[in-house]
């Protein structure tokens, strides 16, 4: 009888002490894993089926961000670590469809989104996260209404990289937007007046000396600040980058007759698409376009052709002597919207997959090699 009593107090004992264990490990876990990078011990995304909204890189390490909008894996914040290599979801954002990303140009934990717009009563479509994408805030300010009193969705967003905490805003139908987002108090100015007031900007890119450029329904504008004006350009642009050296130096991508290249500031312009394989009675149309913030002489972009009213998805060229000529890296099974470089290594974004092209150069050196899916 006391052998019996004692083995079940040894055993009452032993189960006190693992339920103490179990809890001691939930308890530390808990405290560790706030201190860890935000994607470890998540699983692995497949984003080569993914639907992607929007393309974010950070302007020092290999942290992308993507913004998924339906497909078969959740609509949410991804964040890749190496590159490219690996995805994983962080959260499900802001709560709206996603129509744009930017990284802040010191903290690659500080994300801007643009979202769909809507009544300006219950929406937002400005926001910022301070934590990788893990949780979201509105703006203090939110963007001035619409004289319909809707909220303007945010098309394009872009970091200037000489000034932190000043973010670019590219609304549809209300012109461009310049915040000053500095210990959560948002001022906000609407860039050249009215000038472009009512601009459905799809683009804005900042140059290195933060010149300021916008890709809208009614063409391409340079602003000095208080005027927009519209750049001479023979033909409807409908993508843009600038060269991360030269401000001066433009690329476009245009409807029909291929890319273009100015480095006078878009005063005059030539056409550069020697080995993009253009095909006679069709229209070559460059849908997205990249400058490698490493290699200034390191240019990608998008094409698809139009006939008969209809767009086809073409290639991804690539360029190593400033768009001068042009070597194909890829086929482009679905319409590409934009493209990121980041060490020499090119990601792809769809409506049905991102795709990732070469591997990380090495110090002063650039390498290209195959083409290779997500993850």
């Amino acid at each position: 009888m006391h052998r019996s009593t004692s083995l079940k107090r040894r055993r009452i004992f032993n189960l006190i002490a693992r339920i103490g264990l179990l809890t001691l490990i939930l308890i530390l876990g808990t405290m560790v894993m706030p201190l860890m990078d935000e994607s470890e011990g998540l699983a692995p995304a497949d984003l080569s089926g993914a639907s992607v909204r929007a393309m974010a890189i950070s302007t020092h390490g290999n942290v992308l961000y993507a913004g998924l909008t339906g497909g078969p894996q959740p609509s949410g914040i991804y964040r890749s670590g190496d590159n490219g290599r690996t995805w994983h979801l962080v959260s499900s954002g802001p709560g709206a469809a996603i129509n744009t990303l930017a990284v802040h140009t010191v903290s690659e934990a500080v994300i801007y989104a643009g979202t769909a717009g809507g009544p300006a009563a219950t929406t937002d479509s400005l926001w910022r996260s301070d934590d990788g994408g893990l949780t979201w805030r509105r703006f203090a300010m939110i963007l001035p209404a619409k004289p319909d009193g809707e909220l303007p969705a945010v098309n394009a967003l872009a970091v200037d990289p000489n000034q932190p905490g000043v973010l670019y805003v590219g609304t549809d139908g209300h012109g461009v937007y310049r915040v000053s987002d500095d210990d959560g108090y948002n001022s906000y100015k609407l860039v050249g007046g009215i000038s472009l007031y009512y601009a459905h900007v799809n683009s804005v890119v900042v140059g290195p000396d933060s010149q300021l450029y916008a890709l809208a329904d009614e063409g391409l504008f340079a602003t000095d600040g208080d005027v927009w004006r519209k750049l001479p350009l023979s033909e409807l642009a409908v993508s843009l980058a600038v060269a991360p050296d030269d401000p001066q130096t433009l690329y476009v991508g245009c409807v029909s007759t291929g890319a273009y290249r100015t480095t006078d500031g878009g005063q005059t312009w030539e056409p550069i698409n020697d080995g993009m394989e253009m095909v006679p009675g069709a229209a070559l149309r460059v849908t997205a376009l990249a400058v490698d913030a490493q290699d200034p002489n390191h240019v990608v972009a998008a094409t698809a052709y139009g006939a008969g009213g209809q767009l086809v998805p073409w290639g991804i060229y690539e360029s190593r002597d400033a768009g001068r000529s042009w070597t194909k890296l890829a086929e482009a099974d679905e319409m590409v919207m934009q493209i990121t470089i980041n060490q020499g290594v090119v990601s792809a974004a769809t409506a049905n997959g991102l795709a990732r092209y070469g591997e990380p150069r090495e110090p002063l050196l650039a390498k290209s090699a195959g083409t290779q899916l997500l993850p």
